[in-house]
Parts: structure tokens; sequence; C-alpha cells
């Protein structure tokens, strides 16, 4: 069985950090986090040692050199095809993902929903596709952002039911506003199919997102963005959100989107299990092209409008308003701990076992223990990622 040992690391897990440890896999698991000394000399004594990517029985000796060794990053909001976002994202410590789609035609998302589930099939890593995620189309206009307006719909229980249908079993997480005509029956209908409702381009008062947390709603999409906001008389979805303890909060934190002071103020308000970290990012739409970081032009089926990709890791329309952005998952992590003074351990939590809750894949993924899937990333002090490995296999790998 092929083995990856890797030593002399900073192995972050649940609940403290573990200096000098070793951390073995054997296939597509974790088996043991031991002293460097133990480990190797067991594994010396019986297996064939390679510096190269494991074949056959081979173990890779992997020297972290006192690099942080982390569960692999589990982001719930990114767009783009799967094979892109691996290949995107891997560099920057993302292991695991949510698929979003926006609002669009609904032979569109089937579409999509085949060509992932084919993916999940076929990829090696496939099965670290946790899903897909759908902004909409039960939203409200006022509310939309970058979503096209033409695609947004009524309520509608019988179409909702044919959406989960030709969503194959991959239908994750919904964003829904509550305020509309007939939007309880279906965020009570998602809770029925174990899909999770998400609060989200909503212009609710304060009362409604309320009414649509009783029906089932338990998670807010890109918190304090095309969502209503806090007022003195009327606290509106954010109050709701940032008040009641049944909502997990995704925040989007590229210090663009959301204000590091608002950051604080969720971390809060809010259970710490319930504060996710997403990077709703637009880097890997097979439309954009390959350089993120030049100004682009596009028509999409998700954005009709052309946009730009701006400095600074947001996509803007051209008429400014905000569309996506280009964080990535380690920049998140650094944002949540060098400008929100967020303890390493903590912020580490908001992308890893905390959206593994709320995914209800916690007993595979989002922390490093025996037994857990071996998606674990190695990054220095200063947040740059220096290996990724998926599901076992060395996805990315930089020099140590």
């Amino acid at each position: 069985m092929r083995r990856i040992l890797i030593k002399n690391g900073r192995v972050i897990l649940k609940d403290r950090i573990v200096d000098g440890a070793t951390v073995e896999i054997a296939g597509s698991k974790i088996v043991s986090i031991g002293k460097n000394s133990q480990l190797e000399k067991r594994l010396l004594r019986r297996t064939k040692i390679s510096s190269h990517p494991p074949r056959n029985d081979e173990v890779v000796i992997m020297d972290a050199k006192g690099c942080f060794v982390s569960p692999g990053f589990i982001d719930c909001h990114i767009h783009g095809e799967p094979k892109n976002i691996f290949s995107n994202e891997a560099r920057h410590g993302t292991t695991a993902f949510v698929i979003a789609e926006s609002c669009a035609p609904l032979d569109h998302i089937y579409k999509r929903a085949e060509g992932i589930k084919e993916f999940i099939g076929t990829h090696p890593f496939g099965p670290n596709v946790l899903g897909l995620r759908l902004e909409g189309p039960y939203i409200s206009k006022s509310k939309a952002g970058a979503q096209d307006p033409k695609f947004i719909r009524s309520p509608d229980a019988k179409e909702l039911s044919s959406i989960i249908r030709h969503c194959l079993g991959l239908l994750k997480i919904m964003t829904i506003a509550p305020e509309l005509s007939g939007a309880k029956p279906l965020i009570k209908l998602l809770r029925q199919r174990n899909i999770i409702a998400s609060v989200g381009h909503s212009d609710a008062t304060y009362e409604s997102a309320v009414e649509g947390i009783d029906a089932g709603i338990i998670h807010s999409t890109h918190t304090f963005n095309a969502m209503s906001h806090l007022d003195r008389r009327e606290p509106g979805v954010v109050g709701a959100v940032l008040t009641d303890d049944r909502v997990a909060a995704e925040v989007i934190l590229d210090l663009i989107h959301v204000h590091r002071a608002l950051f604080g103020l969720l971390l809060k308000l809010k259970k710490s299990d319930k504060v996710i970290v997403v990077t709703d990012s637009l880097a890997a739409l097979d439309y954009l092209g390959k350089n993120g970081d030049s100004p682009l032009r596009g028509q999409s089926p998700f954005f009709q409008s052309p946009f730009f990709a701006m400095t600074g890791g947001a996509y803007r329309f051209e008429d400014g308003r905000l569309a996506g952005s280009s964080l990535t998952m380690i920049g998140a992590l650094k944002n949540a701990v060098k400008s929100a003074d967020l303890p390493l351990e903590e912020a580490l939590n908001t992308i890893t076992i905390n959206p593994a809750k709320l995914l209800g894949v916690e007993d595979n993924k989002g922390s490093i223990a025996a037994g857990k899937d071996a998606d674990i990333v190695i990054f220095d002090k200063e947040f740059n990622v220096k290996t990724t490995i998926i599901r076992g296999k060395i996805a990315y790998r930089k020099s140590l």
C-alpha cells in the first residue's frame, strides 16, 4: 500500500498543536500521528523508502521542516468546473469543496449536475467534490447582486422537487429568500430532503427571516452581502443571522466583501462552530481564461453583463458592483489571523471542521486523526502553501 510519512511538522490537531510530530498516511487515509523516531523506525524496517511520488509499496518521507501540518481546507462556496478548481486551488490548500451555481436556465443546471456527477465517479479526487449548491432561483430580485434577474423564479414546490431529482443527489445547499410568497413550504421540503436551506439574496424583515429559520433555514449565504442589513428599527436578515444560534454564517473574508470589524462582530455573536469562511471565487470559471490577475471580459451563462477581474481580489461589473472574489483559502486564513487577530487554531476551524460539520462529513474530514481522509496541507508561518495532499495523493508540492 502506498504510504506517505510527514515528519518534523507542527501538526494542528483539534485541541492543540503538536511540535515535531509525524503523520502517517496509507492509501487515502491517515493511519497514525506520533513521534518521528517511532514511526520512521517501524517503516524503515519493512519498507522501501523514496523521495519521489509513491509507487506500489514505496513510502515517501516528507520533511515538513517545522511548517504547520493542517487538515485540508474545505470551501463551501466556489464557482467553476471541478477539474479547474482542483488545478487552481490545490496550490492554495483547498482539498474539498461544494460547487456553487448561479441563477441560470434549469437545463443548464441539470447538465452541470450531470458533468459533476461524472467527474466524481471517474476522477481520483472526485469524492472530494462534496456536492452542488444553488444560489436561487427562489431569491429576491431587489437583492439579486450578481445573479441574473431573468432567471429568478417564484417559489414552486413541484418545480423544486424536479430540480432536486435532476441534480442527481448532488444538491447540498440552496439559497432562498424566505420573504417570498410560498417560500416556507420549499424550506421545509429542503429540510425533509436533507438539503441545507440557506438565507441569502434576501430582502426579508427580521420577522420574516426568523420565520424562515423556524421553517428550517440553518445557514446564511455570504453573510452581510446581498441581504437586508441592520437598522435601528429593522434588524433585517443580518440581525436574524447574528442572533440565532441555529444558523451557521458563511463569510467571504477577502476584506473587500466584508470589513474586518464586521467579521469580528460575527465571531463575538456566533458560536465558535457556526462561522464558516468561504471564497465565493470565480477564478476557476472556464470563460475567464487562465490569468485571473488581468482585466477580463466575458459573457457567461451566470453573469450576462461583462465584468473585469480587479486587483485586490474581487471581480466587479463595469459599474463597480461586486460580482465575486478571487480569494484563496490560504489567503482567507491569513486574513483571519493577521487582520482579524484570530488565533490560528480558531481561524483554521472556520475552513476545516466547521464546514465539515455543516456538510455532515466530519467523520471523514475537517481534522487530522487516525481513520480520516488524508486531506492535508503543509504551510509555513507566512502562510505559503508548501504541499497539498488530497486523498493520500500529492496534488501540489513546492520545495520546502
